[in-house]
């Protein structure tokens, strides 16, 4: 037993030395660790200090790199504008120097052309004058050779009195021949110095033409530009309005409880700013455009005067025409007339002389034979004055139907020279009340435009008085005067008439033989002007009257009124007045259709002058 608790001591002390030397390296193992954790701690904290500095270094390495790029981006702006600054610079230099280029060069081909002009002047004249120098001395030696001549002749004195007369007329034929050359050299020069002339002001036509040319197109180029100017501007005006309403956002303060509704009262601000901006524009657009249309207006108006002004193209080609054709007339019958006096002469000059064969032939049958062709020549010769003055009656009322004609076209062009008076006055008075309206009434002009139904109902309920208005009486034309009309116009249609219808004229002229001794008077007068037969009481109608009844303004009247163009209620009285006129018109036209009827035959004659129809008055 003592041996085993002597073991177990043993073992005992050996398990405390053992845990004694265990502790002791426990202890050197901590004293260790700790040291390590010491070195640890202070690496971490080298490494740390080292990672803090880096990054400083690279914070401020990052800030000079941005602060160089900023620098770099501001200096390539100012650079980019200042070669946009240069670059508008040296198009206006280059507009600048191309303009004074062109200035001076205009300058320079003006001078240069006056130069040509005075240049051409100059030769024509120096040219000129050699010819007056060269006609004067040829016309010099002329004169000395007659003169020499002339003193040969009256030194010898053997020429006769009717020589001496003979060449003193051939002196002045000569001399007047001489004078009659020198005014056609003169003529000729002074042709040619207007040929000159036109020719300089053509040339500057075409420079003038060239010159409004790039007027134009310079204008059209400073009209785009202004274009472009004016759509940018109002680009940057949107994008001014955008910041200004993104700054005044409050969603970027901070968030809101209705972010929704701030949210459509931002879009609606953007709405209402863009309306904004348009209805400037648009305004400014409407007065400019209401500003060429009142120029437009006046401009029509005074072109329609000039216009009335001037007389009708047509109408004067046709006065034209109509004047050749009578003056070829006038020398036919002058042609006519010299025939039938060198006729007349000879008739007369064959009569003077004694025949001889009237003393040979005194037979009984020749003298039969020549009595019966007296009686025959003397038929034919009554034959013939008859009708010649058949003929002329009847030309002279084709000339007063003519100018009947005429008349009533020139009254139908002086009507229509008054209306586009009128028209133009009107279109002015248009224009002026416009611009009155405009001055005096801008926002009842405005409303108008804006809420023109609501306007026209306003409108509707105004009490309007009542307008008392007095008979008018109205010029109907008498039948008898639109039948004339109908007539000269029928005969102004049909004046080239056919060989049949000339017959058929002569035939009822021959028949009607004592119509023609009437006195001229009433001969003249064409048969379209001769009264027709009046109906009876009952079918004739009245003197046309209309009464207008005391009436309210209609709301048609009212909202005809409320336009621009205000009309007055007589408009559309007016056009009543004229259909019921036009009515009674055609009713009158058919009451009096069988009187107008019963009328003499009118007669047509070819207005080309023949020797059969000309005229012996004339």
């Amino acid at each position: 037993m003592e041996a085993d608790i002597t073991d177990l001591r043993s073992k005992l002390k050996e398990c405390e030395n053992e845990r004694l030397k265990a502790a002791q390296y426990g202890l050197q193992l901590l004293e260790r660790q700790t040291e390590l954790q010491n070195q640890l701690d202070k690496c971490h904290e080298e490494m740390m200090t080292m990672t803090e500095n880096y990054n400083q270094e690279k914070y401020a390495l990052q800030r000079e790199v941005e602060l160089k790029s900023r620098m770099l981006e501001s200096l390539s702006c100012e650079c980019e504008t200042v070669k946009q600054q240069q670059k508008i610079q040296l198009e206006q230099l280059e507009m600048q120097l191309s303009r004074s280029h062109r200035l001076e060069v205009n300058d320079l081909t003006n001078k240069l052309e006056k130069l040509k002009v005075e240049l051409d002047e100059s030769r024509l004249s120096e040219k000129q004058l050699k010819q007056k120098l060269d006609h004067q001395k040829d016309v010099l030696a002329h004169k000395s050779e007659e003169l020499r001549l002339m003193t040969e002749q009256r030194m010898l004195n053997s020429v006769s009195s009717e020589v001496l007369a003979l060449q003193i007329e051939l002196t002045e034929m000569e001399g007047v021949k001489t004078a009659l050359k020198e005014e056609v050299n003169e003529l000729q020069y002074k042709q040619e110095q207007l040929e000159c002339f036109n020719t300089s002001l053509m040339h500057q036509v075409d420079r003038l033409k060239e010159e409004k040319e790039e007027r134009e197109k310079e204008a059209v180029s400073y009209y785009n530009a202004l274009e472009k100017a004016r759509i940018e501007n109002q680009d940057l005006q949107v994008q001014l309005d955008n910041a200004l309403q993104q700054a005044s956002d409050p969603s970027s303060k901070g968030n809101s409880l209705f972010a929704e509704v701030e949210d459509r009262r931002v879009a609606m601000e953007c709405q209402l700013n863009l309306m904004k901006v348009k209805y400037q524009s648009l305004k400014k657009q409407n007065v400019f455009t209401r500003d060429q249309m009142n120029k437009m207006k006046l401009q029509i108006s005074t072109l329609l005067r000039m216009r009335g002004s001037q007389t009708d193209f047509e109408q004067q080609e046709r006065l034209f025409a109509m004047l050749e054709q009578k003056n070829g007339e006038i020398k036919h019958l002058l042609g006519e007339i010299k025939n039938l006096e060198k006729f007349k002469y000879l008739y007369e000059s064959t009569e003077s002389k004694p025949s001889t064969s009237a003393s040979l032939c005194t037979l009984e049958d020749n003298t039969y034979y020549a009595d019966l062709l007296q009686l025959k020549l003397d038929k034919l010769n009554k034959e013939n004055e008859d009708t010649k003055g058949e003929l002329s009656i009847q030309r002279m009322k084709a000339l007063f139907e003519s100018q009947r004609a005429l008349d009533i076209e020139r009254k139908l062009f002086a009507n229509e020279r008054h209306l586009q008076l009128s028209e133009s006055e009107n279109i002015k008075l248009r224009a002026k009340l416009d611009e009155l309206k405009l001055k005096y009434e801008p926002e009842d002009v405005r409303k108008g435009q804006n809420s023109l139904p609501v306007f026209r109902l306003e409108r509707m309920e105004v009490p309007v008085l009542k307008k008392r208005r007095e008979v008018l009486p109205l010029e109907i034309a008498t039948p008898g005067e639109t039948a004339a009309i109908d007539a000269t116009r029928e005969e102004v249609s049909r004046l080239p008439l056919q060989t049949e219808e000339k017959e058929s004229c002569l035939n009822s002229l021959n028949v009607n033989a004592g119509q023609w001794q009437q006195p001229a008077s009433s001969t003249i007068h064409p048969a379209s002007l001769s009264p027709c037969k009046s109906p009876p009481l009952d079918t004739q109608p009245k003197k046309k009257c209309v009464k207008l009844v005391d009436s309210p303004v209609s709301a048609d009247a009212l909202r005809e009124q409320s336009g621009n163009t205000p009309r007055s209620p007589r408009l559309t009285a007016e056009s009543r007045l004229q259909t019921e006129v036009k009515e009674s018109k055609e009713t009158t036209s058919k009451l009096e259709k069988g009187a107008c009827k019963k009328s003499h035959p009118i007669m047509y004659v070819s207005s080309k002058s023949t020797p059969e129809t000309q005229c012996p008055q004339q």
